[in-house]
C-alpha cells in the first residue's frame, strides 16, 4: 500500500469515527425532512407537510460547527428567517410590483450573509428559498397566511429538536479540539507533500503545491481563530480553563512553521551528490511527521491514552530517524552537516511542542454538553448582543461584498420580472438558480454556472423518470431521503454530482404540489439554463469584480503587511504580538495568491511571462513573512546566542532591510501601484532596533530576509513585474 492511500484510509476512518461526517450530516437532513413528509403522507396533510419540509430543509442544511452555543444560535436564526420571510413571501406576491423589487431586497440580503461566514451563506437559505417559494404562491387572506407560518415555525423547531440531538451528548470542548485537530490534518497533509521525491519512486513536489498545503494549514488556523476567537496572548493561565487547548493550538501552528523550515532546509540538500540510502532516510524523516500529524489529529477528537501512546511511538521514530539522518552525514558530503544539524534541531523542537500539547492536554477532564449548562446559562446562549454583533458584521458595507450584494439582487430581480412575463407558473426556478449560482467573481460565477446546469438538467430528467414509478408518493419519499444524503457528502467533494442530488432532492421534495405536472421537465431545464446564463452575464456586466483591476491592491496589503511585521519585530518597543502579525501577513499572502489565481481565469489575453513574474513576486513575498516567523519563533527556544562581535553586523543587515522596504514600496508606487498608504513611506527606526542578541540561526533568517528584498528590488528595476 502507497504512503497516499494508507494516509487517505486513515483519513477516512478518522472521518467515520470521530466527527461528524458528510454522511452524518445527510442523514440529520434526510430525517428532519422526510419524517414530516412520512407524517403529511399517511395523514393526508401533504401542503402542511410540504412547508414543514421546506423549512426543514433550509435550517438543517447549515453545517454545524463551533461551540455549542454557536450551534444553537445559528439554528435557532435559521428557523427564525424562515418564519419572517415566509410571511413575508406570501404577502408580497400577491402584488407583482412589491414581488419584484423584494427579490432586489432578497438578493441584496443574501449577497450581504456572506459576511458572516459559512454560516452566513446557510442563514442565506432560509431568506431566499422561503421568499422565491411562497412569493410564486401568495396568500390573501391572514388567516391561512398564518397558518403557512405555523407550520413553517413548527418544521423549523422539528429540525432545532434533531439537530439539537446530534450534539447534545457530545463533550464540551469537542468542538475546538476539532479545529485543533484540522491544523494537525492540514501539518500531516503538508509534511506528505514535502515528502515527495526523496524516496526516488515519486516526483517532487513543486514551489506550487507545497504552497498550497501552507495556505491550508493558514485556512485551518484562521477557522480555528473565528470559531474560537481567543488567543494564548488573551488569557491567563492561572484563570482560564481554555488556556490548554488554546495553548495546544499555539503548539499546532508552531509546529506548521517549524515544518515549512524543515522543507526549506531539506530543499538545500537537493544540490549535493546523495546516496540513495541518505535520500530515503529524508523521505523516512517526512513520513514520521506526517504520521505525527495524524496520530496528533485523532488525539485532539478523542483523547483517548491508547492514541497518547501512538503519537510518543511516533515521536520515537522521529527522533531515531534524526539521529541517524546525523550519523550518515559522515558517509556523506561533509558540506551538508550545517544543514542536516540544522533539520536535527528542528525536529527535535516538534517533538517537545507535541510533548507539551500532549501535556496539557492528557488531564482534562471533560463533561457532557447535556449536563454542562444551567438553565440560565443556555437561555444566555441566546443574549440579544450576540444578534447585534451579527448584524453590525453582515451590513459591515465593504466594496467587495456590497458590489456582490448589488450584483446577486439585481440579477434576482431580473430573473424574477422574466419569470413573472414568461413563465407565469412555477418560474421560481430562474431566480432560484441565479441566486445559487451567483458568486463573487466572473471566473467562479462561470464554473459554478455550468456546473449547476449540467447536474440540474440531469437531476430533472431522473427525478421526473423516478416520479412516474408506481407508488409516487413512496417514491418521492425514498427520493428525497437518498438524495438528501448524497448531496451532503458530495457537496463539497464534487459540485456537479451534488447540484445532481439537489435537483433529485428538490424535484422529489416540490413535486408534492398541489399543480404538479410531469409536463414541467422541459420548463424546469429552460428554467435553469436561463437563471444560469443570467448570474453569468450579471457577473460580466454588473459591477464586476475583475481581479485585473483588484490584483494591485491585494499586493500593496501583502506587502503593508510585512512591514508591519517587519517594524513590529525589530523596532523598537514594539509591542503587537508576534502570532497576530503572522497571521496577518500570511493571510494577505494568500489573497494575493488567490487574487492571482482569479486573474488567470479571466477572459482576454494572457501573457504568460507576466504571470511568471507575479507569481515569482508573491512567492518571494511568502518567504519575507517565512523568514519573519522563523526569526519569532526561534525567539521561543532558549538556543545560544551569537558574539556580541557579530552584532554590528545583525544590526546593518536591519536597517538595510529597513530600506529596502521603502525602496521596494516606491518603486511600486512610482509604477502606478497607489494603493499604499503614506504613513509606511514615512515611519522610520527612529529609536533603533531592539536591544537584542540573536541566535546564530535569527542572524540567517535576517540574511534570508535581505536577500528575498533584493530580489523583489530587482525584479521591479528590470520591469519584469508590471503592478
Amino acid at each position: 500500500m502507497s504512503i497516499k492511500s494508507s494516509y487517505l484510509k486513515l483519513n477516512q476512518t478518522v472521518q467515520s469515527q470521530y466527527r461528524e461526517p458528510g454522511w452524518g450530516w445527510g442523514l440529520r437532513v434526510a430525517l428532519s425532512v422526510v419524517t414530516p413528509l412520512i407524517w403529511g403522507f399517511q395523514t393526508g396533510h401533504a401542503i402542511e407537510a410540504e412547508w414543514m419540509a421546506i423549512a426543514a430543509e433550509c435550517v438543517s442544511f447549515i453545517e454545524l460547527k463551533g461551540n455549542i452555543g454557536q450551534r444553537i444560535r445559528i439554528l435557532v436564526s435559521a428557523a427564525v428567517l424562515s418564519v419572517i420571510f415566509c410571511f413575508v413571501g406570501s404577502f408580497a406576491g400577491g402584488f407583482v410590483i412589491i414581488s419584484v423589487l423584494g427579490m432586489l431586497v432578497v438578493g441584496f440580503l443574501s449577497g450581504l450573509f456572506k459576511n458572516l461566514g459559512d454560516h452566513g451563506m446557510g442563514l442565506a437559505l432560509s431568506v431566499y428559498i422561503f421568499y422565491i417559494i411562497t412569493s410564486s404562491y401568495p396568500l390573501h387572506e391572514w388567516a391561512e397566511l398564518l397558518e403557512r407560518c405555523k407550520w413553517v415555525a413548527v418544521g423549523g423547531l422539528w429540525t432545532i429538536i434533531i439537530s439539537s440531538l446530534s450534539f447534545l451528548f457530545i463533550k464540551v470542548n469537542a468542538p475546538y479540539r476539532k479545529t485543533i485537530a484540522d491544523i494537525w490534518k492540514a501539518v500531516a497533509e503538508l509534511a506528505l507533500e514535502s515528502g515527495k521525491g526523496w524516496d526516488g519512486r515519486s516526483k517532487k513536489s513543486s514551489v506550487r503545491d507545497i504552497y498550497l498545503k501552507e495556505k491550508a494549514i493558514r485556512t485551518a488556523i484562521d477557522s480555528s481563530l473565528s470559531l474560537f476567537e481567543v488567543t494564548i496572548d488573551q488569557i491567563k493561565k492561572t484563570s482560564d480553563k481554555l488556556y490548554p487547548l488554546t495553548q495546544s493550538r499555539k503548539c499546532a501552528s508552531l509546529a506548521s512553521s517549524i515544518l515549512v523550515q524543515i522543507t526549506e532546509r531539506a530543499d538545500d540538500l537537493w544540490k549535493y551528490k546523495l546516496s540513495r540510502q541518505f535520500t530515503v532516510q529524508v523521505s523516512v524523516l517526512f513520513r514520521s511527521l506526517q504520521q505525527i500529524g495524524e496520530r496528533m489529529e485523532v488525539f485532539l477528537l478523542t483523547l483517548k491514552p491508547q492514541e497518547k501512546t501512538l503519537v510518543k511511538s511516533r515521536l520515537e521514530r522521529l527522533n531515531k530517524t534524526i539521529s541517524l539522518l546525523r550519523e550518515r552525514v559522515e558517509l556523506e558530503n561533509q558540506e551538508i552537516k550545517d544543514i542536516v544539524d540544522a533539520i536535527y534541531e528542528l525536529g527535535k523542537r516538534v517533538t517537545k511542542l507535541v510533548e507539551h500539547s500532549i501535556s496539557l492536554l492528557e488531564d482534562t477532564k471533560e463533561s457532557r454538553v447535556i449536563g454542562a449548562y444551567s438553565f440560565m446559562q443556555t437561555l444566555n446562549i441566546l443574549h440579544p448582543k450576540y444578534l447585534k454583533n451579527n448584524i453590525r458584521l453582515m451590513f459591515n458595507f465593504n466594496s467587495y461584498t456590497t458590489r456582490y450584494a448589488l450584483r446577486t439582487g439585481i440579477s434576482t430581480m431580473i430573473a424574477a420580472i422574466i419569470a413573472a412575463l414568461f413563465f407565469k407558473n412555477h418560474g421560481y426556478w430562474i431566480p432560484f438558480t441565479t441566486i445559487i449560482v451567483s458568486q463573487p467573481y466572473f471566473g467562479a460565477t462561470l464554473k459554478r454556472g455550468l456546473q449547476r446546469s449540467g447536474g440540474t438538467i440531469a437531476g430533472i430528467i431522473v427525478g421526473f423518470g423516478f416520479l412516474n414509478l408506481p407508488f409516487p408518493g413512496i417514491a418521492r419519499i425514498i427520493l428525497v431521503f437518498v438524495s438528501s444524503v448524497l448531496l451532503i457528502f458530495y457537496l463539497r467533494r464534487n459540485y456537479s454530482v451534488a447540484a445532481f442530488f439537489i435537483t433529485l432532492f428538490l424535484v422529489g421534495l416540490l413535486g408534492l404540489e398541489p399543480h404538479y405536472d410531469p409536463d414541467l421537465l422541459m420548463m424546469r431545464i429552460v428554467a435553469t439554463l436561463i437563471g444560469s446564463a443570467l448570474a453569468i452575464i450579471s457577473g460580466f456586466v454588473l459591477l464586476p469584480t475583475w481581479d485585473k483591476h483588484k490584483f494591485p491592491e491585494y499586493l500593496a496589503q501583502a506587502m503593508m503587511a510585512n512591514i508591519d511585521y517587519f517594524q513590529n519585530t525589530f523596532y523598537y518597543k514594539r509591542k503587537i504580538p508576534w502570532t497576530k502579525l503572522k497571521r496577518a501577513s500570511e493571510t494577505q499572502n494568500a489573497n494575493t495568491f488567490d487574487s492571482l489565481t482569479r486573474f488567470m481565469q479571466e477572459p482576454g489575453r494572457k501573457n504568460k511571462a507576466e504571470f511568471d513574474a507575479l507569481f515569482y513576486f508573491i512567492t518571494h513575498s511568502i518567504r519575507i513573512t517565512r523568514e519573519l516567523n522563523n526569526f519569532n519563533g526561534e525567539s521561543e527556544w532558549n538556543a545560544e546566542r551569537i558574539k556580541i562581535t557579530d552584532k554590528e553586523k545583525y544590526v546593518q543587515i536591519l536597517y538595510e532591510c529597513d530600506d529596502l522596504f521603502r525602496d521596494i514600496i516606491g518603486e511600486m508606487k512610482a509604477g502606478g501601484n497607489s494603493f499604499f498608504e503614506e504613513e509606511y513611506f514615512k515611519t522610520f527606526p527612529e529609536q533603533g532596533f531592539n536591544a537584542i542578541t540573536p541566535t546564530d540561526a535569527q542572524l540567517v533568517y535576517v540574511e534570508k530576509l535581505l536577500i528575498e528584498l533584493k530580489f523583489i528590488k530587482a525584479g521591479l528595476e528590470k520591469g519584469e513585474v508590471l503592478i
